[in-house]
């Protein structure tokens, strides 16, 4: 029986309204679906309108799993096998599964519309879509690559396309002192394939991950004044590229435990942690560019040292949580003995043993497949 052809705008409107995931099954029925679905321009229409897929990717032992997490339980993506990630030469342009070259070691991750900026062994980044393969590596800046670097990754969109660039802030650490100080920051941008220098103000020490939401780029930084330690949600504007300050629901200092994690691509949720195992966390949908007056809804409040049976102690820096607002549950993944995730709500309590810690910290962050290149 002989495929219906139809008009070619009318086959991208159907495949648009599809999941990324299974257009990339799709692409070998012929070679016309083929052809759209691996077209840069198809790719950003499809993720402005295809139903979104809110999965989580875990890095573990060098394995990546893309996992659903709800209450019901943790459930691994058949669609997509464990892959075991390999350098196959700096000009390569896909994860080879099974290869006898160096193991790429990743050790830090950021997520943005279905690309992860993923930091190496040797603090190089590299970009890598999970869902098409592809990896795009980063050329060399004109400073080495340093331990103390820290990445963020983001976009600036105009005239319907994406343009991604990274930050990297370079940091000295103090040998007696042992805190840190801006030692550089340097944007790259994609387009021209080039580093170049951001004359910016001094920027504080991170002391929680990058989350990437709409284009811009969001962590907790901390500073030093009058022997206290303060800190900050600091904000950077991949369009502007400036820095700003957004205000938090909530005083808070260097000492307490604070995250970030972003919900289905279109809000920043935050966890505060204090001495005491009571958590809560926030969520907002605007932030302005100036990041004043930001309208934080509560979401959570949860006591952790009375659950049957209670937790014994506070979570590790390791640590990193997900938002299921339509279960007013928080998820929080810890991997201070082993690899758990604790489910909790106002009058709900779960915890899931995901497994051994393994020979390196595993690393977690929100996913959702797409066709962007890059």
């Amino acid at each position: 029986m002989m495929m219906l052809e139809l008009p070619k705008d009318l086959v991208e409107e159907i495949l648009s309204r599809l999941p990324a995931t299974t257009l990339k099954r799709l692409q070998s029925t012929c070679k016309q679906w083929n052809d759209i679905i691996n077209d840069r321009e198809f790719a950003g229409k499809h993720f402005s309108k295809a139903a979104k897929q809110h999965l989580v990717v875990m890095l573990k032992n060098f394995n990546v799993h893309l996992i659903s997490v709800n209450v019901d339980g943790i459930h691994i993506d058949p669609s997509i096998k464990d892959i075991e990630i390999y350098k196959d030469g700096r000009d390569s342009n896909v994860l080879i599964i099974f290869t006898f070259y160096m193991l790429i070691y990743i050790n830090g991750m950021v997520h943005c519309n279905g690309l992860l900026l993923c930091i190496t062994k040797g603090y190089t980044p590299m970009v890598w879509n999970p869902c098409t393969g592809k990896i795009n590596w980063v050329v060399e800046p004109s400073r080495a690559y340093d331990v103390y670097d820290k990445f963020a990754f983001g976009y600036e969109y105009k005239k319907s396309c994406y343009n991604f660039k990274i930050l990297r802030i370079q940091y000295v650490c103090g040998r007696e002192t042992h805190t840190y100080t801006t030692h550089g920051k340097e944007i790259y941008d994609f387009n021209s394939s080039s580093w170049r220098t951001l004359n910016v103000t001094r920027i504080w020490p991170l002391i929680s991950p990058v989350v990437s939401l709409k284009g811009n780029a969001y962590w907790f930084t901390y500073e030093y004044k009058e022997g206290l330690r303060n800190s900050s949600l600091l904000s950077f504007d991949f369009s502007k590229e400036i820095f700003g300050n957004i205000c938090v629901p909530f005083q808070f200092n260097g000492d307490y435990l604070v995250e970030l994690s972003v919900i289905r691509e279109n809000k920043l949720a935050v966890l505060l942690q204090r001495w005491a195992l009571e958590i809560e966390m926030w969520v907002t949908d605007y932030i302005e560019p100036n990041g004043n007056g930001v309208p934080w809804n509560h979401f959570l409040a949860v006591d952790l040292g009375v659950t049957i049976p209670p937790i014994s102690d506070v979570f590790s820096y390791a640590m990193s949580f997900f938002i299921d607002e339509d279960n007013k549950v928080g998820l929080i993944w810890d991997n201070n003995m082993d690899v758990r995730v604790y489910i909790v709500g106002e009058d709900y309590y779960r915890e899931i043993v995901v497994g051994e810690k393994g020979i390196c910290l595993p690393l977690m962050c929100c996913y959702v497949p797409s066709l962007l290149q890059i």
